[in-house]
């Protein structure tokens, strides 16, 4: 087994920690090596009790840029905590899949202000996009 695929396998268990800031390093982490292996278990991780987890997942998603990371992130636009939902609309922004638009159209409407925002200039931007296609 190579070096790298022992660091992943580490990460992902880290995923499990039982302490929430080993959980949100680690996925923070996972974004930093961007091994597509990362993607099925940081999308668990947006179901993670706490949300600093929940929002890391969601950040390091946003830099795969892999398809089954699109409706997990739309899903946590629902989100209880207004970082979460950021940290989706920020996702898909980057990822810029037209599929989001539905849902960061809903979240134009957030009470965050910065949520809105971010939902506003995803929608922008992939419209931009689907333009160009």
């Amino acid at each position: 087994m190579s070096e790298e695929h022992k660091r992943i396998g580490f990460l992902v268990e880290e995923l499990e920690n039982e302490d929430w800031a080993v959980r949100e390093d680690a996925a923070e982490l996972l974004a930093e090596v961007g091994d597509p292996r990362a993607v099925e278990p940081l999308i668990k991780a947006l179901n993670d009790d706490d949300w600093h987890v929940r929002e890391a997942a969601a950040l390091a998603l946003a830099l795969f840029d892999d398809e089954r990371a699109l409706k997990p992130l739309i899903n946590i636009l629902g989100d209880e905590k207004a970082s979460v939902r950021y940290a989706g609309a920020l996702g898909l922004y980057l990822i810029g899949d037209e599929n989001a638009l539905e849902g960061l159209n809903k979240t134009l409407e957030d009470k965050n202000p910065l949520v809105r925002k971010v939902s506003g200039m995803a929608i922008e931007e992939i419209k931009k996009r689907v333009k160009l296609d």
